[in-house]
């Protein structure tokens, strides 16, 4: 559970949430302390600018700074000062009284005179300070340049300051006023990060929990329970994810039953040959069947069936693998299509099925496996003299279309029924189901040729009409150039059929004839 990916992005998004929510405290509380304290200073500087006259009249009356503390410490301190609350020194030469509008024109504009006041002569010493300072206190120079100058008749007399033009710190009621603020930003972030907090566990457990039972699925099937399946609950980027893994159990499992039916297959198509020669060798042995050539040969056909089945079973599996041998040479498909007609002519007569062959003039010729093709060719043409009752005609024609070798096989026979058409190049697939092959062939003759057609960069289909006959076409360019490297290998031609096999095979896999070196 620690390694958990919900603890691990909760872990994240919590420190990111603690990290925004100090970095946000500390920015907006420095902002705020910093703005306030500005705007102090400028209410500051406002007062002094409207004392500055006030403090120059009295100047001007009194002919010194004598009296000027009383005369501070008697200002007003609301805009709505009762007369009741006057004090001493109001009245009287240079008295409150006498400049009582002008100070509630200063206190309209700029509010009550609340702050420390200081008053400096023009040599920068004390002369009044409603904060409490010693009298005749030497200033800093840079206060007293701070200070807003009092000027008389074009003379500076002395320098005032309020607040923090003393120096900067906040009065009792604006620290207040800063706490307060500081404090409704603490409790509003760490508010705001635990509704994120919350809904970040959410939307990581909308997250995590698809893939969790992504997890357990794919766990299950890997165990072999091809049948599992994630419900599809959104059409997000995981939703998605849950669509291509039902699409994959669904092919696996798909994938599991061809190969359960294809090693059935297998074994019922190699278990009937060997049945034979089994029983056949032994009646041999014990002596109910004499040691007759043609007894021999029976046996030796059983071979040549099993030998062929083999065969196609190992070109299938190259040719899935991506690693069917193919010979590219320039070769005329008008001669291979004649090689093959008069190789099958002898089994057509057998059959009383008529063999012909329609090529079109000037057929160009192509770069291509002959033996490859002529292995399609022979496949395709057995599969329709098994499928041709007898009188029937098998037509074999080729022709140039959009630079492409247009090459069809069509028979007069029974044809195939609809249901069964998309099936007929799957491997073992016959549209009869039976399974004693009456008719012959291993049941790979179509799948070869249709993964022999696809590695030479072609399109193989096959047509058909009940009662009207069948029809299997393939097209080819007549140069393959994006195609795999050229893998040669020594072979040899059947002189019975025209297949061809490597040089170690003794025997033709297809009609069982003997090969020479």
């Amino acid at each position: 559970m620690r390694n958990s990916l919900w603890t691990r992005l909760m872990g994240v998004f919590l420190g990111v949430i603690v990290v925004g929510v100090i970095v946000m405290v500390v920015s907006i509380r420095l902002s705020t302390a910093a703005q306030l304290r500005s705007r102090v200073l400028s209410d500051d500087v406002a007062q002094a600018n409207a004392l500055a006259p006030l403090l120059a009249g009295y100047y001007s009356q009194n002919g010194s700074w004598s009296g000027v503390e009383t005369y501070l410490a008697s200002a007003p301190q609301s805009q709505n000062l009762p007369a009741t609350q006057m004090g001493p020194g109001m009245m009287g030469p240079g008295g409150m009284m006498e400049n009582w509008g002008d100070w509630m024109g200063v206190t309209r504009i700029t509010g009550p005179l609340a702050d420390r006041v200081v008053v400096l002569d023009a040599s920068g010493k004390v002369i009044a300070d409603t904060g409490g300072a010693i009298l005749g206190e030497q200033h800093p120079a840079q206060h007293t340049s701070n200070g807003v100058s009092i000027i008389m008749n074009g003379e500076t007399v002395g320098a005032v300051l309020v607040g923090s033009m003393i120096e900067p710190v906040l009065n009792p009621a604006d620290e207040d006023f800063l706490r307060t603020v500081n404090l409704s930003i603490l409790i509003t972030s760490v508010t705001v990060g635990v509704l994120a907090l919350v809904l970040g566990s959410l939307l990581f457990r909308q997250i995590t929990s698809p893939l969790r039972a992504l997890s357990q699925s794919a766990r299950a099937i890997a165990e072999g329970d091809l049948e599992q399946r994630v419900a599809v609950r959104s059409n997000d980027e995981i939703g998605q994810v849950a669509r291509s893994f039902n699409r994959m159990a669904e092919s696996l499992a798909e994938a599991d039953v061809q190969r359960r039916n294809m090693m059935a297959d297998i074994a019922h198509e190699l278990r009937t040959p060997l049945t034979v020669v089994q029983g056949n060798l032994e009646a041999l042995m014990d002596g109910v069947y004499d040691l007759t050539p043609e007894n021999v040969a029976a046996v030796h056909k059983q071979t040549v069936v099993l030998t062929r089945l083999v065969g196609d079973l190992r070109d299938l599996a190259l040719a899935e693998a991506g690693q069917l041998w193919l010979e590219r040479k320039v070769f005329s498909l008008a001669d291979v299509i004649a090689q093959v007609t008069e190789g099958l002519e002898v089994q057509a007569h057998e059959r009383e099925v008529t063999l012909k062959f329609e090529v079109a003039a000037e057929l160009p010729k192509m770069q291509a496996d002959e033996q490859r093709i002529t292995q399609v060719l022979f496949n395709l043409i057995s599969n329709a003299l098994r499928h041709t009752p007898a009188s029937g005609t098998i037509t074999i024609s080729a022709e140039l279309r959009d630079e492409r070798i247009l090459v069809s096989v069509r028979d007069t026979g029974t044809g195939i029924p609809p249901e069964d058409l998309p099936h007929v190049f799957e491997r073992f697939y016959r549209a009869d189901r039976s399974r004693a092959r009456s008719t012959g062939g291993s049941g790979l003759g179509l799948t070869i040729a249709k993964q022999i057609i696809e590695a030479h960069g072609g399109q193989i289909w096959a047509q058909s009409w009940l009662g009207a006959g069948s029809t299997f076409a393939f097209s080819l360019p007549l140069s393959i150039l994006a195609s795999p490297p050229v893998i040669s290998r020594p072979q040899h031609i059947c002189p019975k059929c025209g297949q061809a096999a490597e040089n170690d095979w003794l025997l033709c896999a297809y009609c069982g004839a003997e090969l020479r070196t």
